[in-house]
C-alpha cells in the first residue's frame, strides 16, 4: 500500500468528521411568526452492506479498493454525531433554521404551501458547508492537511398530519449535492503535496413522528438514503452507491 492511496484515505478520514447526517427532524407544518424552538439530540449513520468498506479494510487491499470506500463513506461515515438545531417563525407560512450536525454547519428555509385542516405540505431549500485543517497524528501520522472543504445543498418535500398540537407525523423526500476537496501533504523526510476531490449525490425518505407536552416536545426519525459518490487523487476517479440507515431524535423546547 503505497504513501499516495493512506495519504487519501486520511484526508478523507478528517472530511469525514465535517459532513455527517442530515435529518429533517421538524414537522411538515412550520412555526408560527416570531415562534422559536431549540432541538438537541443526536443521529447515527448505519449503512446497509458494507463490502466496499469491507474490503478496504482487508490486509491485501489494493489502491483502487482503499480511495472508493474513502470517497463513498468520507462525507457521511458510520457512528453517531451530535445534532442542534434553532428553528424561529418568519411569517408568511416560512420558518429559518441553523443547525450544527457533527461539524457541518446546515442554514435552511422551509415554507408551507398546502394546509388543509391537519395536513400540512411543506418544502425546503438548506446549505451545508464546514471547513477543517490539520495533522491527522491520531488517525493516520506522518500527514497533515493543509485545507479542505465540504459544501453543498439540499432540497426537502414534507407532507404530514398535526392533531391539536399533540403529536405530529410526517413524511418527507430529501435530495441533495455535496463537494469535498483537500490538499494533503506526507510529512515524511520527502514531503509529497497533492489534492483529493469527491462528488455525492445523495437522496433519503423519511418518517418522523414527534409528541408534545406544552413547551416541551421529544422527536423521533428514521431515514432510509441512497448516496452516489465519484471522486479521489488529482487525475483518477472511482465512484461507489452505498445505502444507510440513518435514526435520529431529539428533544425540543419551545420559547
Amino acid at each position: 500500500m503505497t504513501s499516495r492511496p493512506r495519504a487519501a484515505l486520511a484526508a478523507f478520514g478528517l472530511a469525514a468528521g465535517c459532513a455527517t447526517a442530515s435529518p429533517i427532524l421538524a414537522p411538515a407544518r412550520v412555526l408560527a411568526p416570531e415562534k422559536v424552538e431549540l432541538d438537541l439530540g443526536s443521529a447515527l449513520v448505519a449503512p446497509v452492506g458494507t463490502a466496499t468498506l469491507d474490503e478496504a479494510r482487508q490486509r491485501g487491499a489494493t489502491n483502487e479498493q482503499i480511495v472508493r470506500s474513502a470517497v463513498a463513506y468520507a462525507m457521511t461515515p458510520p457512528g453517531v454525531v451530535p445534532y442542534f438545531n434553532a428553528r424561529a417563525g418568519l411569517g408568511h407560512q416560512a420558518e429559518g433554521s441553523l443547525a450544527l450536525i457533527g461539524r457541518t454547519v446546515r442554514i435552511g428555509a422551509r415554507r408551507e404551501f398546502v394546509r388543509s385542516g391537519d395536513f400540512t405540505l411543506s418544502a425546503g431549500l438548506a446549505g451545508r458547508f464546514a471547513f477543517i485543517a490539520g495533522a491527522l497524528d491520531g488517525l493516520m501520522p506522518d500527514f497533515v492537511v493543509q485545507r479542505s472543504s465540504v459544501y453543498g445543498g439540499e432540497a426537502s418535500l414534507v407532507a404530514g398530519y398535526t392533531r391539536r398540537n399533540i403529536y405530529d407525523v410526517w413524511l418527507g423526500l430529501r435530495a441533495g449535492y455535496l463537494h469535498s476537496d483537500a490538499s494533503v501533504q506526507a510529512a515524511a523526510l520527502q514531503p509529497l503535496p497533492f489534492d483529493v476531490a469527491a462528488h455525492r449525490v445523495e437522496a433519503a425518505m423519511a418518517f418522523g413522528l414527534r409528541v408534545g407536552f406544552g413547551r416541551l416536545s421529544a422527536a423521533i426519525e428514521l431515514d432510509l438514503r441512497m448516496a452516489w459518490s465519484v471522486g479521489g487523487r488529482s487525475g483518477e476517479s472511482v465512484d461507489a452507491l452505498t445505502w444507510a440507515l440513518v435514526p435520529a431524535g431529539s428533544i425540543a423546547w419551545r420559547l
